[in-house]
């Protein structure tokens, strides 16, 4: 998400919460925390204090008035109810439909990484309440922290598990050009006239994203941030805004850059921004130009891919870049630097992804 549409949502969601949140974000702000990892952590605060109210936790009735002193007097016992309310709580999100019309109930639990996160924010928070005195009053606003005893959600699965359930998910090797030799020449040839009028506007857009998303391993929210003369050229490489707020220029892999000056070279003439518009991927919606939505690459992707050989998402793409550049390097760091990891811990999970070595090793016995 854009950091502007960030702050924006930040603000929105500040009118529901205490004053004391409003505190945390200011420090928070001033500690170069991104809009986007404050707005995330705003999302699992007002979700559990949702929790706390619907369940009569607190004396409060709404958000806004749950006070610290409120929080101060929870036991223990709430914070494991919560961890457990979680743990057992269903995906809202599903996108199937009953034939009434209303959303179907998933049956799906939320993932443990959500979960964590959820977890992880809370404690980021009550240890801010507890323990600092940088706030209106000059002193901790609570007297004991009971997230601190929590502990944190384990995923079950080894890397190996991981990593066999994602290689079914990811256009390796010659599937990488097939893929995008698919949208160019094949999808089309099955469209309607009505989507074929559609596909032929955002064509070039559309493999522009596919490629680079391929060919750089960049998260969706980099690909959305990317304005004109972000990308050079000469050098294969594009600036982006990385987690934490962090500016990199990140490579680019050959193959996607004539896909990239194809588009380049139409952007102008074919969606016809204003001239305040910055965004480099564009979109048309009610007649006017705008700046592509996360949403909207989610669905685009999903819509070739599923056609293609298996539904993905934008960041399966993104594994794909990885898995590729550390098969062909078999180094973690270089692969770490190119996804914009901090640490090769998280890389480690493409290390097991076809992991050749090991099958010929247990082959030779």
């Amino acid at each position: 998400m854009l950091k502007e549409k960030a702050i924006e949502k930040i603000d929105q969601i500040l009118l529901e919460m205490p004053s004391y949140i409003s505190e945390f974000v200011e420090i928070k702000t001033a500690d170069e925390y991104s809009p986007n990892t404050i707005l995330e952590y705003l999302k699992n605060y007002h979700q559990f204090f949702q929790w706390l109210v619907a369940n009569d936790l607190v004396p409060e009735s709404k958000i806004t008035d749950i006070s610290a002193n409120s929080l101060d007097n929870l036991p223990l016992r709430v914070a494991t109810q919560y961890k457990s309310y979680l743990l057992r709580r269903k995906k809202q999100n599903s996108k199937q439909m009953n034939t009434d019309g209303s959303v179907k109930e998933s049956q799906s639990t939320l993932a443990k990484v959500t979960i964590q996160r959820n977890i992880t924010a809370l404690k980021v928070l009550f240890k801010y309440l507890a323990e600092s005195s940088n706030n209106s009053i000059n002193k901790p606003y609570l007297t004991h922290n009971i997230m601190q005893e929590i502990t944190n959600v384990t995923d079950r699965q080894t890397l190996q598990a991981r990593a066999d359930l994602l290689e079914d998910k990811l256009f390796l090797g010659e599937e990488t050009e097939n893929y995008l030799q698919f949208i160019s020449e094949i999808y089309p040839t099955e469209l309607s006239t009505q989507a074929m009028k559609y596909y032929k506007r955002d064509r070039e857009r559309d493999l522009a994203i596919n490629a680079l998303m391929l060919a750089s391993g960049l998260r969706l929210s980099e690909v959305i941030s990317i304005n004109v003369g972000d990308i050079n050229f000469d050098q294969n490489r594009v600036t982006v805004i990385r987690k934490g707020n962090k500016t990199d220029s990140v490579r680019i892999a050959a193959f996607a850059m004539d896909y990239l000056a194809t588009y380049a070279n139409i952007r102008q003439a074919r969606y016809q921004p204003d001239k305040y518009e910055a965004a480099f991927f564009l979109s048309i919606s009610k007649g006017s130009s705008k700046r592509i939505t996360g949403s909207a690459i989610e669905k685009m992707v999903e819509k070739y891919s599923k056609h293609f050989r298996v539904r993905v998402t934008p960041h399966k793409l993104r594994h794909t870049l990885a898995t590729r550049l550390y098969r062909q390097t078999n180094n973690l760091v270089l692969t770490a630097q190119q996804l914009g990891h901090s640490s090769t811990t998280t890389t480690t999970l493409y290390t097991h992804i076809e992991n050749d070595e090991t099958t010929d090793a247990l082959n030779s016995l």
